[in-house]
């Protein structure tokens, strides 16, 4: 045997792609984008301007299934805590919507991720496998019924 052959073979294994990475933007990710900032800067133009047009009666109040059954739906209050996340209050924005300042950190940084792929052309990806993408959304789903039963049981809607 040379010593050639007997060096471990892992050496001349590809090693595995990084589990996060910034490379080059696809024009998939420029399409995403696109939509992603199409959705959210109305939205949080809006929530910007909630308690300025409150008053003045230019919001929207109440959503489908207030109207039909009186109870809220899974996002109620979600507007509202937008609007206090903006004032920087999180007591007041904890109580109407519990998980609401988990979703406006996670809308600040999609916002940041889109405009990054558009003026800078680069992407930042994150590599998840399939069990963790299963475990992602079975604690989101979790979270987002908790946060629902909260609502309707102990904060009073």
């Amino acid at each position: 045997m040379t010593a050639a052959s007997s060096e471990p073979l892992s050496r001349f294994r590809p090693s595995p792609s990084p589990r996060w990475a910034i490379r080059k933007a696809t024009s998939g990710d420029r399409t995403i984008a696109r939509r992603l900032l199409g959705l959210t800067l109305p939205w949080l133009a809006y929530t910007r301007l909630y308690f300025w047009l409150q008053p003045r009666h230019l919001t929207f109040d109440g959503g489908l299934m207030m109207w039909l059954f009186n109870r809220p739906d899974p996002t109620c209050g979600l507007t509202r805590t937008f609007a206090w996340m903006w004032r920087g209050d999180l007591s007041h924005a904890v109580p109407v919507y519990p998980l609401g300042p988990v979703v406006f950190s996670g809308t600040i940084a999609a916002v940041i991720w889109a405009v990054g792929v558009l003026l800078l052309g680069r992407a930042a990806y994150i590599r998840l496998s399939r069990a963790e993408w299963r475990a992602l959304i079975v604690v989101a789903a979790i979270a987002l019924a908790l946060n629902w039963a909260s609502k309707l049981l102990w904060l009073g809607m």
